[in-house]
């Protein structure tokens, strides 16, 4: 970017096209739900969630690779994993906490906890010190196997709380649904890499520190596919995706370090800064949080806990401001 005039232009069309194909991402991830028999939360989870994570996997592919920048990357997963569960709680704030964290199953919680036990791998695989297994290294190595056994374990929990004929079946043509989630899938990719691109313009005269460049405007910018799904599938009541989605995305983001690994030179966890440790622990309390305010609604005994709902945000907030100070030693 020449200058930060024609940065802030691309930013803002890129963001726009961002915003367009999550609302595509939505809708069309809805009606694969339907005519694939898959269900939303798990076609939230998977397609969605990682759709909408495309825009991270490139912005950290290119931090470690041709930045040269692993505290770029490293705030962009954890700050991106902290913002989608910001953006979340604002949904349900403004949605109901009831209609968004109601009527989950099984597969939701340990959908959920499956993406705690990711962050808190991280977390300790970067306080203990990663080190190279091939081209990858041990702890991405954990975290790719810990995912795909989650997800498996995830699919097959929600499978198994329905009863037989509960299970949704397919309702045929789905080519269409196909083709457009397909399209937005492409649009999301281009266009999370030029909001990529225009960000780091925008930073660089910023003098701050790349960790919390990382966690807030990268973050921000990557996870706007995720706040544009979230915000439209629950204008269109399918709270399975918006779920699934968060929940898949931030389980997802851990995931991208094994794949940054591979591009990188040494462990990526091992480039663990205070700053990164705050968000990755900032990133564990909110999605526990989050956890809590599913477990309020589940249970009438303990209303209180959807209090946390609103406290989300305030955390979030307080948390920034920790990694902005330790950005900044």
């Amino acid at each position: 970017m020449e200058t930060l005039t024609g940065a802030i232009l691309v930013f803002l069309v890129s963001a726009a096209f961002v915003v367009l194909a999550g609302i595509g991402l939505a809708r069309f991830g809805d009606e694969l739900a339907e005519k694939t028999g898959w269900g939303t939360l798990w076609v939230g989870t998977l397609l969605v969630g990682i759709a909408t994570s495309l825009p991270e996997v490139t912005v950290n592919v290119s931090a470690v690779w041709l930045e040269d920048s692993p505290g770029l990357a490293l705030g962009n997963v954890f700050g991106a994993d902290m913002i989608n569960v910001f953006v979340l709680a604002c949904v349900a704030l403004a949605f109901g906490v009831q209609h968004l964290f109601g009527d989950h199953g099984r597969d939701t919680e340990l959908l959920i906890l499956v993406g705690l036990g990711l962050v808190a791998l991280a977390l300790a695989f970067g306080a203990a010190g990663d080190f190279k297994l091939g081209p990858s290294s041990l702890g991405g190595f954990v975290l790719a196997v810990a995912y795909v056994a989650g997800m498996r374990v995830v699919y097959k929990a929600g499978r198994t709380d329905m009863d037989l004929e509960d299970i949704p079946k397919p309702t045929g043509g789905a080519r269409n649904a196909w083709i457009g989630f397909g399209i937005s899938v492409i649009v999301v990719v281009f266009a999370g890499r030029y909001l990529a691109a225009s960000a780091d313009g925008i930073a660089e005269a910023s003098g701050i520190s790349a960790s919390f460049i990382g966690v807030l405007l990268v973050s921000i910018v990557t996870t706007l596919p995720e706040g544009s799904v979230t915000v439209a599938a629950s204008l269109r009541r399918s709270y399975g995706i918006a779920m699934g989605n968060v929940y898949g995305s931030c389980a997802f983001n851990i995931a991208i370090v094994a794949i940054a690994d591979l591009f990188h030179d040494g462990p990526l966890l091992r480039a663990m800064e205070g700053a990164h440790f705050a968000a990755a622990l900032a990133a564990l309390v909110l999605m526990a949080m989050g956890y809590g305010v599913l477990k309020s609604v589940q249970a009438s005994a303990l209303p209180r806990a959807r209090l946390a709902t609103a406290a989300i945000p305030v955390v979030y907030v307080v948390a920034l401001y920790a990694v902005f100070t330790l950005g900044q030693r």
